[in-house]
């Protein structure tokens, strides 16, 4: 017989982290929309506006220096070697003809900013910036606080039970991203709250783990079908708005993991959940961080959500297992 089947699932980001505002400006662009469309499983959080300052340029050694700071938190310095970036490495003789910087946003142009002839070859707005240092984009050096600075407060979770993200959250008015916008409070002074809160869209990917008897004589059924991919994501949903009691989530799901479309009561002995990018979100009800290992498994710097019976339960890195390497 079967020892056991568990099951892991990872929330990953099909794309940085949008604040309010920009996720109006990039709902046009068909690029975007198609990563954004691999979704069905997103959060709403907020944080203090970040922005750029004091940049300076080495023309010589090619190096575009600057500071990232959130709110009133110390300056992180930050150096992108344009040699080195994805977008300009491959540019036969990596010429960059003109660099646009502002306080939310640096992009290199192969031709005048602006210009109908012009591309862009490499971008970064504050988010995007945090999101690639964390996933190992070559060029980018100083940013050792990632994760100080990818730190949100969480404050709605929710899903797509048909379609996908971007058609629930972005294309049609979401009551819940509304109130939001009309009840959280500025963050830093100056700033606007469009600019400060923030929209994370995840696919849901899921490991199944199976161990068996020695001697075990298989079947097809060992091999069948597991839940499918809604049914996980409805799960997801549940599990971390039950265990962080969010304040814009309505519904608190507070018999899970009883439920009708969740896995209780599936064949799997314990399953869980773990947010596999480097971004921690504050709740009224605690924390849950999150991190990214550049070697595609599950990090020990993440929290995990775990699932066993009707036990539920929140494992902290550092806390309840040791962090710092991998599963």
């Amino acid at each position: 017989m079967t020892v056991s089947k568990i099951k892991i699932s990872k929330l990953e980001l099909v794309y940085p982290p949008i604040s309010n505002q920009e996720a109006v400006w990039l709902q046009g662009d068909p690029e975007v929309e198609k990563d954004l469309r691999e979704s069905d499983f997103y959060a709403i959080g907020a944080r203090a506006e970040a922005r750029f300052t004091d940049f300076a340029f080495d023309g010589d050694a090619r190096v575009i220096s600057f500071n990232m700071r959130v709110g009133d938190a110390d300056c992180e310095p930050v150096k992108l070697r344009m040699n080195e970036l994805p977008g300009i490495r491959e540019k036969p003789g990596g010429q960059v003809f003109a660099v646009e910087t502002g306080p939310k946003v640096v992009r290199m142009w192969d031709g005048p900013v602006g210009a109908a002839a012009s591309n862009v070859l490499a971008w970064f707005t504050t988010e995007k910036l945090l999101y690639d240092k964390a996933h190992g984009v070559p060029g980018i050096s100083g940013l050792d606080r990632c994760r100080d600075l990818a730190t949100y407060d969480l404050l709605y979770v929710g899903i797509a039970t048909k379609g996908d993200s971007f058609d629930r959250l972005m294309a049609r008015g979401h009551k819940r991203r509304m109130d939001i916008l009309a009840n959280e409070p500025q963050r830093w002074p100056g700033a606007r709250v469009t600019d400060e809160i923030f929209l994370f869209l995840f696919r849901v990917n899921s490991l199944l783990l199976q161990t068996f008897q020695p001697g075990h004589d298989f079947t097809e059924s060992d091999f069948a079908s597991q839940p499918d991919r809604k049914r996980i994501v409805a799960d997801a949903e549940k599990a971390f708005v039950s265990m962080l009691q969010l304040q814009y989530n309505v519904v608190r799901f507070e018999t899970y993991p009883q439920g009708r479309d969740g896995l209780f009561g599936s064949s799997l002995a314990r399953y869980g959940y773990v947010i596999d990018e480097t971004l921690l979100f504050n709740t009224t009800h605690g924390r849950i961080r999150g991190a990214h290992d550049l070697r595609g498994v599950i990090s020990n710097d993440a929290d995990f959500i775990s699932i066993e019976g009707e036990k539920v339960s929140l494992y902290v890195s550092g806390v309840d297992f040791f962090a710092g390497a991998h599963q």
